[in-house]
């Protein structure tokens, strides 16, 4: 579910920034509004297609692997 609104959001934020870059250029709105919009609308593009990735993963039958592989039970001491 999450995963649809921070796509969306983040489409959204695609669509708007050229808009707000204009309009700062002008002078009507302050540029670091802009360099926000423009780091939210990164952040949550990342955030998607990871988890866009992760999802194909899973469904191709990959299983997650974990950030520090254990060894197998027979090599343990």
């Amino acid at each position: 579910m999450w995963l649809k609104i921070t796509a969306v959001l983040a489409v959204a934020g695609a669509v708007a920034w050229p808009v707000l870059v204009m309009l700062a250029i002008v002078g009507v709105i302050p540029a670091q509004a802009v360099l926000n919009v423009g780091i939210v609308t990164a952040f949550l593009a990342y955030i998607s297609i990871r988890r866009i990735k992760h999802d194909r993963a899973i469904a191709m039958g990959a299983t997650p692997q974990a950030d520090s592989p254990q060894p197998p039970p027979e090599e343990m001491p």
